[in-house]
């Protein structure tokens, strides 16, 4: 999984560099607007303001909130390693992610209007890597500690709708491009995977 994210992203990234904007990317997001206004997002105008409240599901702010929430229950319950593991793997992710963007310095789409405000640059996606960072952490810490089946599928299938609404609401509000969007989900798988096999590490080298 670590491979394969680190050479999506690479790919995606030489993609958008020599192309700035892909076929892919105009086409998917004029689908998200009405053929004949394209500062009108298809759909009743509730949608737009559903999509606006789901984006908050990948904000840094939420999701710092339900790392903070996760770690706590997790230290409540002895499981102090579980909790430093989330805590660090989150903070130090949604940095990265302000790194790569100011780093890759991409512009954002002026395609469509935007729907929601945005104050820093387009690649990769801040919500798409950290929502996907986040509740992998989440999922993860889930699949230990709850031993009900149901419950662990019931974990990972909303886990993975949220990432994936949250993904597509940042294109629908015209404020990423959808490559914007696979390079945040590629960052933020990555990123997990890095650190959870860091930290396995770690914890095998400590004495007994």
């Amino acid at each position: 999984m670590l491979l394969a994210s680190i050479v999506l992203l690479s790919l995606l990234a030489v993609w958008t560099h020599y192309q700035p904007i892909p076929a892919l990317d105009k086409s998917t997001m004029l689908y998200f607007r009405s053929a004949v206004d394209p500062a009108r997002p298809i759909g009743p105008e509730w949608l737009a303001v559903h999509f606006r409240d789901i984006t908050t599901l990948g904000s840094n702010w939420f999701l710092l909130l339900l790392t903070a929430l996760a770690a706590i229950t997790c230290a409540a319950k002895g499981h102090r390693d579980k909790a430093l593991f989330i805590l660090i793997t989150v903070i130090s992710g949604i940095a990265l992610s302000f790194a790569l963007k100011y780093g890759f310095h991409r512009p954002r789409p002026e395609l469509v209007p935007h729907i929601t405000k945005v104050y820093t640059s387009s690649f990769p996606s801040g919500h798409a890597m950290s929502s996907s960072l986040t509740y992998a952490c989440l999922i993860s810490l889930a699949l230990h500690l709850v031993k009900e089946r149901i419950l662990q599928r019931c974990f990972v299938v909303t886990a993975v709708i949220i990432v994936m609404l949250v993904g597509i609401s940042r294109v629908f509000l015209g404020v990423h491009w959808p490559t914007d969007i696979l390079a945040g989900w590629s960052a933020g798988l990555g990123w997990f995977c890095l650190c959870r096999m860091l930290m396995s590490k770690l914890a095998q080298g400590k004495p007994a």
